[in-house]
């Protein structure tokens, strides 16, 4: 029996939220910020219009626009986290088998590819942010 190099995390793992937050969109995709070390495989992946690499889950909470760790353990669960009234996002935008919307947070801009597959939840993502 094989034992693959990196464990698949189909399902959400279990994280801890505040009292009182609640999820309000879950999507598996890339957050990652255009000029920082994902820049290349994002303009390879808009070119090529197919995604490359792995995804993390990104959760939007009433709160919180959250992006779960690869490995997450107890006390280290988020790579990102950003107060969601700071955050703004564009219009989608279709490159073959990836949406990517633009996102301005306090860390600047970031760019979020998502797979066409998950197109309404990108549009209810865009929409929560836009309230």
């Amino acid at each position: 029996m094989s034992v693959p190099l990196l464990p698949s995390h189909r399902r959400l793992p279990d994280i801890p939220l505040e009292p009182g937050e609640f999820t309000e969109v879950v999507l598996r995709g890339r957050l990652t910020d255009p000029e920082g070390a994902g820049r290349f495989v994002a303009r390879a992946e808009t070119f090529v219009g197919r995604r490359v690499g792995a995804s993390r889950w990104i959760v939007l909470t009433d709160r919180r626009l959250l992006v779960v760790a690869p490995f997450p353990r107890e006390g280290d669960w988020f790579d990102v986290v950003f107060d969601r009234r700071e955050v703004t996002a564009s219009r989608g935008v279709r490159h073959g088998d990836v949406i990517t919307v633009e996102l301005t947070s306090p860390r600047g801009p970031q760019v979020l590819r998502v797979p066409v597959r998950l197109r309404s939840e990108v549009a209810r993502f865009i929409r929560a942010l836009r309230r």
